[in-house]
This record gives structure tokens, C-alpha cells and sequence, in this order.
């Protein structure tokens, strides 16, 4: 015999089971889910953050959020277009009319109960944006206290008002109802007023005085009361993405995965409303879900402190407590079998513990993975084509800056900076020589080849996604084409869209059945509910054994417009039919009553009556009947004979139209390539024009330099054979005195020599 768990266990299990579920923390799916919601808001942030250059674009293209805004219209109208979400339908002779009267009464809790219009929208669009759309279906139980006022009630409507069960007088007062003082004197005034036109009536009025006088006022009552509801309701609610968490080895199915939770925050309030004890010693602050990211990123869009739960709160009775309800297999009761369990925890503190059958949680996913709980969305196959569009944008944009404001160069000192600093219309710009300043950017931004490039990730992404421009409705070239070819491609987007809602339709028939499941088994007494045939008594203990249904959603799927034209057109087919006995009154009436449906009137009784509720009437003769018949087949076959006719010509006409649209189109093609080939050539010898006088200009400002050079040069070369001449002359004049030195210093010594050669011989 197996052990079973203590509470102690039981505590540490689902802790275990939570911190190893997939959304607890920060993770993979986590950042996916971060990463859509900045790309469906536009933020310039991740991926998408601009260069930290300033004066670079930072705008964000919004392919995301305008696919997925263009395909909510279309999904809201094919589950919530109508009156009926869900139509149970029976499986078993005699549970035809149980199963018409909870479709009125389930659908009747989902739309007037529940809001269930804000809950289709949020829940879907979850799941377009967030992988998979979580919503919540459970039965409340908490007791509700309301406070109410009503002033001037009679006595009758004061003893109804105290046979309610869920009333509780705290406060009253009474006082004298002034209405009906001001009609006792306004009928003693008339009697005194009969009694001076009438002097012989006087005893009698007086009489009559006197009595109206002896009665007592009559009292009104001023009360304070309490309403206290209880016994429960169907609630359903939507579960933001950071707050569900289930089992990471959990595949498609929800009701089998082996653990499953739900992090959501209780005021103290709530909790002991709800039937907790203790509440006082819970601890008020998970840190762990009070930080989640996508809770933080999504609340701070609107609020700058979306980190704070409990800020500025001062009340004990408002102070919020983060709550996980967790619902998971374990032997608790140690049978050797796991059973689903329920099991409520505030910080370390077990408020709750019980077996339960279901799991109060339904998922749908736009694009399911196989054997995997979450899918891909919506987001997740247009983030890349956003991306790419958003760096061309940014490109695009930039070179129109650049082009607007280029930059330019300048060579120093031969420019006034400031001139050039001061941009103003018609300001000069003060240079000491030509082409000293000029702009660095001269050739203008290629703004075709960008928009191509735009062009091919707009295909791209209606490629990954399904929705193309043809779906919204808001492509102007398809003005152009014909009605067959856009209908075929609309067609084929909408085959996409039609899978997606395929994969929504699973998870509204599983809302469904919890919810009628719900209402089979807790709701235990009568209700009195205004649905199509007017006020109804609905009490569900009748269907406690849950007879067997099958759901049908998605009734509003499909164009409404195409659906009130082809019921006309079938009506005409009945009305043809009923002729030649291939119809009756009946087929009629249940074809007017579908269409008066689809026009938007709720009870098509009021338009048209059964037959099957009118007295009988006499049959006709058969053989004026038969002579009748022959007579509509002749008068059928002649208007069809004269209906092909008409389409004949029709379309010889069209023909001759179309051919002479094609020989105009393509006369206005031609023309329209000479204009383009003429103002090419125009352009072409502009452009050459222009570039000649520039190449002119340029020419005689290198002759005026290499003038202005050779100048240069030449004053250069005076200078320096003056300097050279006057070098040689003074080295020639040093040479001729240096030889002239030493001329006399050679004579002297000859001199000197025969001087002494002559005293030598004496």
C-alpha cells in the first residue's frame, strides 16, 4: 500500500511542479512573448532600436499590430457575429428541446453574464499575439455584499422588499409622504370651492371634510439594506500570459497535463469573501510574479510605475497577495493512483485542497505545433518581415535627411566658416578661391529600388502570414484587376484565416462544455431568464445527467452578405419550387426565418408564421394541378430560353467592351512609353549640357591655376639668377682681388730675390 503525501509534501511537490513550469520565470518563452508585444506596440526598443547616431530615423513599421488588427474584425464576426456563440445539438430522440433551451441559456451566461464580447476579443487576440490565448471557467462561490438605498417606499413595497432572502434592513426612517398631503388639500379646496358655488351642499362637504381630515397620513419609508448573493454563478476570465504556467513535458491537451497554475492576485478582501481563514497572516508580495517581465512591459505602456503592486495602498482590506492555484496529478491519498487535485497556496501557506474532475482552463493557438502545448502566433510570423521594413523606412528616411540636409566640405582656411554655418535663403557664402567648398553627397537617394524592396517584404509577409491586402479590402490596384482574380485570391486568404478560426473552434467547443458542465452541477435552483421567446424558466437540475450534445460554433462564420444573397436567391428557388411540388410552406418558412436571422432580427415570428400553426385548407384538384405544372415547366423553359439569350448578347457585349478597354489600354501604354522615352532623351541632354559646362568651368579654372602657377615659378627663377648674378659677381671680385694679392706678392718676392742676388755678387 502506497504512502500518501502529508501537507508539508504536498506543498513542497507543487513548488517543485511550479518552479519547473514553463512561464515561471524568465525564459525563451518568455522573451518571445516580451519581443511580440514590443513589436505589436511599435516601441523602438530591442530589435528594433535605432542606431546611436543622432539625427538617425527611429520609426518603427507596424506589420504586427495591422495584421493582427485586420484579422480580429473578421474573427469576432465568424464566433460573436451573432446571438448564438454555441448551439448544442441533440444526439438522442427527446433531447431536442433541452439541448435548444441550453444553447438560449449557456449562451445567454457567456454574453449577459460575462461579458463574453470583451472575453472573444482579449482571448484571441492572446493568442494572435502571445502563442496561445488562456481563459478561465470556473464557478464562483464567494459570497457578494452590496449596499442599496431606496427612498419613499410604501408599506407594500416595503414588506416585498423584506420577503427578498438576500436583503437585510440596517437603516430606516419614516416620514409623511408629502404627495399625498398636497392631494388632501387639493381636494378639501375643491369641496370648499363646490360647497361657495353650491350653499345648499355645505352640510355634506363639510361632512366630507371632516372624514378626509379623520384619516390617518399616509407614511413612506427610507430604507438602508444589505444584499448578500450567494449560491454561486458561472464566471469566465481571461489569463494574461505571464500568469498561467504549466508542465514543460504538456503536449495539445490541456485537461492531461500534469501540472497546471495560475499566479493571480487576491485582495485580502476577495480571499476571505472566497472562504479562506487566516488571511491576515498571508504574506502580501510574491517577488517572483510581481517582477515578471512581460507583466512589467505590458502594464508600463500606460504606467510608469507597473513594478509597484501595492503602491500608495494603505488599506488592509485592498492589500494585494499573490495567490497560486494549482491543479495537478499526485497520489495524494495513497492508493497507488494519481488523481487531479486542486491545491491553493499564498506564499507557504496551503489554503486549499481538494480532488476536483477538471481543469478550468481552455487554450486555443493559431498555429499549433505538433505534440506541443504552445504554438506559434500571428506575431511570430510577421516579426521578421517588420524588422526588415523597419531598416528600410529608416534608410528611406535617412537619405531624405541627408538629401535636405547634406553635409558639405571645405578647405581650411579659405572658407568663412560662419557664412557656411548660417544656412538661410539666398545667404552667401564668403571663399577665397573657387572650389573651396562643395557638398560631399551628390548623388540623389535610389528611392525605386527601395520600394521594390518594401514591395517584396509586403509580399513576403502576407506570404507568411495569410492576410493579404486583398483580404482587408484596402489594396487600390486591384481596381484594376478583374472581379474573378481578386475573388480567387481573396478566397485563398481567407482558406488561411478559415484554418485559423478551424484551430479557434476547438477551444470554444471546450469553453462550451465547461461551462453547461458547470451549470449541470453546482447550479441548484430556478432561474427566471428573458431569452428569444420571452421570459423562460431554466432549471439545469433537469439536465444533470448532461445528456449527449453536439457543439456546433463559428455560426456567424462566413460573409454575411453572401449568406443574406444566397438565401434569397434559395427563396426564389422554394417560391419556383412550390409550383411544381418540389417544395412546401415549411421549406419556405424555415428559409424566411434563417434570413430574417441574418438581417439582425432576433424573432422572425413577428415577419412570418408557421404553417404548421394555420388551419388546414382544402386540397386542389390533381389534374389542375398537373395542368398547372405543364403550364410553369412551358413559361420555365421560355424565360430560360430567353435568359440565354441575354447572356449570349451580354456577353458579346462584354467582349467587344473588354477588347476595345485592352486597344485603348495599350494606345495609352504607347503614348505614355513615347512621353517616358521623349523626357528621357530631354533629360539625357540636360544632363549632358550640364556636365559640358561644368567640365568648361572646370577647364578654365586649371588654366587660370597652372597660369597663375607658371607666375609663380617664373618670379621664383628671377629671384634666384639675381641672387645667383650677384653671388658671381662678388665671388669674381673676390677671385680678382685675391689674384691681384698674390700678383703683388709674387713681385715683391722676385724683387726681393734680385735684391739680394745683387748684394751677393758684390
Amino acid at each position: 500500500m502506497a504512502k500518501g503525501l502529508t501537507e508539508d509534501e504536498l506543498k513542497a511537490l507543487v513548488g517543485a511542479e511550479m518552479r519547473q513550469a514553463l512561464g515561471y520565470s524568465s525564459s525563451k518563452l518568455s522573451n518571445a512573448r516580451q519581443k511580440s508585444m514590443y513589436y505589436y506596440l511599435g516601441m523602438p526598443v530591442g530589435d528594433l532600436s535605432p542606431p546611436e547616431i543622432d539625427g538617425r530615423s527611429s520609426v518603427v513599421s507596424t506589420d504586427v499590430r495591422d495584421t493582427i488588427e485586420s484579422m480580429l474584425p473578421q474573427l469576432m464576426v465568424t464566433f460573436v457575429g451573432s446571438d448564438t456563440v454555441a448551439e448544442f445539438e441533440a444526439t438522442k430522440p427527446g433531447d431536442e428541446q433541452k439541448a435548444e433551451q441550453a444553447t438560449e441559456y449557456v449562451n445567454y451566461l457567456f454574453y449577459k453574464k460575462n461579458n463574453g464580447h470583451r472575453i472573444a476579443y482579449t482571448w484571441m487576440k492572446d493568442a494572435l499575439l502571445q502563442k496561445n490565448g488562456i481563459v478561465k471557467v470556473w464557478w464562483d462561490t464567494r459570497t457578494e455584499e452590496t449596499r442599496e438605498e431606496y427612498r419613499g417606499l410604501s408599506e407594500v413595497e416595503l414588506v416585498n422588499l423584506t420577503e427578498d432572502d438576500e436583503i437585510e434592513i440596517t437603516e430606516s426612517s419614516t416620514s409623511i409622504d408629502e404627495d399625498d398631503m398636497e392631494q388632501r388639500q387639493q381636494a378639501i379646496m375643491q369641496l370648499l370651492q363646490q360647497a361657495q358655488a353650491q350653499p345648499q351642499s355645505a352640510p355634506q362637504v363639510q361632512q366630507q371634510i371632516k372624514m378626509i381630515e379623520s384619516q390617518p397620513p399616509k407614511m413612506v419609508y427610507d430604507v438602508v439594506c444589505k444584499r448578500t448573493k450567494s449560491g454561486g454563478k458561472v464566471c469566465i476570465d481571461n489569463v494574461p500570459p505571464e500568469e498561467f504556467l504549466i508542465s514543460r513535458d504538456a503536449r495539445d491537451d490541456i485537461q492531461l497535463a500534469r501540472f497546471v497554475g495560475h499566479r493571480v492576485q487576491r485582495t485580502r478582501s476577495e480571499l476571505k469573501s472566497m472562504g479562506y481563514k487566516d488571511v491576515e497572516q498571508l504574506t502580501s508580495q510574491d517577488a517572483g510574479a510581481a517582477m515578471n517581465y512581460e507583466r512589467i512591459q505590458r502594464r508600463s505602456w500606460n504606467d510608469e510605475n507597473a513594478y509597484a503592486d501595492n503602491y500608495g495602498q494603505t488599506e488592509e482590506s485592498q492589500e494585494l497577495i499573490w495567490v497560486l492555484e494549482a491543479y495537478m496529478r499526485c497520489d495524494f491519498d495513497g492508493d497507488g493512483i494519481a488523481e487531479l487535485r486542486k491545491v491553493t497556496m499564498a506564499g507557504n501557506e496551503l489554503l486549499d485542497n481538494e480532488a476536483v474532475d477538471v481543469v478550468p482552463f481552455v487554450s486555443i493557438t493559431p498555429v499549433p505545433l505538433p505534440h506541443e502545448f504552445f504554438g506559434l502566433s500571428i506575431a511570430d510570423l510577421a516579426m521578421e518581415s517588420q524588422k526588415t521594413k523597419t531598416s528600410i523606412l529608416r534608410a528611406q528616411l535617412d537619405n531624405m535627411y541627408l538629401a535636405v540636409n547634406g553635409r558639405y566640405f571645405a578647405l581650411e582656411n579659405q572658407v568663412n566658416l560662419d557664412d557656411l554655418l548660417t544656412s538661410r535663403p539666398g545667404g552667401v557664402v564668403r571663399i577665397k578661391q573657387p572650389g573651396a567648398v562643395g557638398r560631399l553627397d551628390q548623388g540623389a537617394p535610389d528611392i525605386g529600388s527601395s520600394m521594390q524592396m518594401m514591395e517584396y517584404m509586403q509580399q513576403d509577409l502576407e506570404n507568411k502570414t495569410g492576410w493579404t491586402r486583398y483580404s482587408q479590402g484596402n489594396d487600390q490596384g486591384s481596381l484594376n484587376d478583374t472581379a474573378t482574380g481578386v475573388n480567387v485570391l481573396t478566397n485563398r486568404a481567407d482558406m488561411r484565416l478559415d484554418l485559423i478560426a478551424r484551430n479557434f473552434s476547438e477551444g470554444y467547443v471546450d469553453l462550451f462544455k465547461l461551462i453547461l458542465k458547470l451549470v449541470c452541477q453546482y447550479q441548484q435552483k430556478e432561474q427566471i431568464v428573458k431569452l428569444t421567446g420571452g421570459w423562460v424558466p431554466i432549471d439545469p437540475r433537469e439536465w444533470s445527467n448532461q445528456f449527449d450534445v453536439c457543439i456546433n460554433v463559428g455560426i456567424g462564420m462566413g460573409n454575411k452578405d453572401q449568406k443574406i444573397q444566397h438565401l434569397t436567391m434559395l427563396g426564389q428557388a422554394q417560391a419556383q419550387g412550390l409550383q411544381i411540388g418540389i417544395a412546401t410552406p415549411e421549406n419556405i418558412y424555415h428559409s424566411a426565418t434563417e434570413l430574417t436571422k441574418q438581417l439582425g432580427f432576433k424573432n422572425a415570428d413577428k415577419f412570418f408564421t408557421d404553417p404548421s400553426k394555420q388551419p388546414p385548407q382544402d386540397k386542389p384538384d390533381p389534374d389542375q394541378m398537373k395542368a398547372q405544372a405543364q403550364m410553369q415547366i412551358e413559361q420555365a423553359k421560355l424565360q430560360a430560353s430567353t435568359q440565354l439569350k441575354q447572356m449570349e448578347l451580354q456577353h458579346a457585349a462584354a467582349l467587344d467592351e473588354a477588347k476595345r478597354n485592352h486597344e485603348l489600354q495599350l494606345e495609352q501604354a504607347r503614348m505614355g512609353m513615347q512621353a517616358q522615352v521623349d523626357a528621357n532623351r530631354q533629360q539625357v541632354e540636360a544632363d549632358q549640357k550640364t556636365l559640358q559646362s561644368q567640365q568648361q568651368a572646370q577647364l578654365e579654372a586649371l588654366k587660370d591655376e597652372q597660369k597663375t602657377q607658371q607666375l609663380a615659378m617664373q618670379l621664383d627663377f628671377d629671384r634666384w639668377k639675381a641672387e645667383l648674378d650677384a653671388e658671381t659677381k662678388i665671388a669674381v671680385a673676390q677671385i680678382s682681388q685675391q689674384t691681384t694679392l698674390s700678383a703683388a706678392q709674387m713681385s715683391s718676392a722676385q724683387k726681393f730675390e734680385e735684391n739680394g742676388a745683387g748684394n751677393g755678387n758684390d
